[in-house]
């Protein structure tokens, strides 16, 4: 969900732990992580996921699988034989994986489900006591005005109207908040993509739909009308995730979506 106020200390302030604007979540006995099938009653999450510094969502569970595997290879912590158990295998909502820093999770399709996973994902995070946390998104998106394969880090994360905001109903009132991210971790991403140079990337903006077909202008909308997408504002990816992606954290995290091409 998106929440105001998220930002990242240096390495040994106070603020740079990841922090709650919900101030009820510290003084509960136990905090029940449902759709994680974890809890802080059953599992120790200072010891599971105190040094997680980087964090990757994506859609598809077995893409979070394959992810987390080549982690552990470029980290150099594969072996043979090594396997990475699903922290989520109490459930089939999400699937979780980790390796050294790196902590790989599947968010399903669409905001609700993105949402879902992001509270329970960032109050883990807090009762692990972590700190300095990079949260990033990758997926695949459509494209305007960029080649197929390129790799778009997204600048501003815009709702349907091309508004910087994410709406919702809260207790039948409704609420909106900033979709602002991080610049300085955009352009950190574009330099290692830079020095990489192993394919195509621009910085750009993200339009995120409640809808994968008339929501993105989409053609072949069933039994609709469907319209070819115009380029405004900057907008060079169409997407349904993006601006649920600022978590609902008060300080702690950096976050941006880096969607790799089809």
């Amino acid at each position: 969900m998106a929440s105001p106020g998220a930002e990242t200390k240096k390495p040994g302030n106070h603020n740079d732990f990841v922090q709650l604007c919900n101030p009820h979540v510290a003084a509960m006995e136990e905090d029940v992580l449902y759709h994680f099938s974890l809890s802080t009653s059953t599992h120790d999450f200072p010891t599971m996921f105190g040094d997680v510094k980087f964090v990757c969502v994506g859609g598809s569970p077995s893409r979070m699988k394959a992810f987390i595997k080549y982690m552990a290879v470029e980290l150099g912590l594969d072996h043979p034989g090594a396997e990475y158990p699903d922290i989520c295998e109490g459930t089939d909502r999400y699937v979780m994986y980790k390796v050294g820093p790196v902590l790989s999770v599947s968010h399903g399709m669409g905001v609700p489900s993105i949402a879902i996973m992001l509270h329970e994902l960032i109050k883990m995070l807090y009762h692990a006591r972590c700190s300095g946390v990079t949260l990033i998104r990758i997926g695949t998106s459509g494209g305007i005005g960029v080649e197929p394969g390129s790799v778009v880090i997204t600048r501003q994360a815009l709702d349907a109207c091309f508004k910087q905001e994410f709406e919702q109903i809260v207790l039948g009132k409704r609420v909106v908040r900033n979709t602002h991210l991080d610049e300085q971790l955009a352009q950190e991403l574009a330099r290692c993509s830079a020095d990489l140079g192993e394919f195509p990337t621009v910085v750009g903006n993200t339009m995120c739909t409640l809808d994968f077909y008339e929501g993105q202008a989409g053609v072949p909308a069933g039994g609709l009308r469907g319209r070819h997408p115009q380029h405004r504002d900057g907008v060079v990816r169409l997407r349904r995730h993006v601006q649920c992606l600022r978590p609902p954290s008060g300080r702690g995290v950096r976050h941006t979506p880096q969607p790799p091409g089809r």
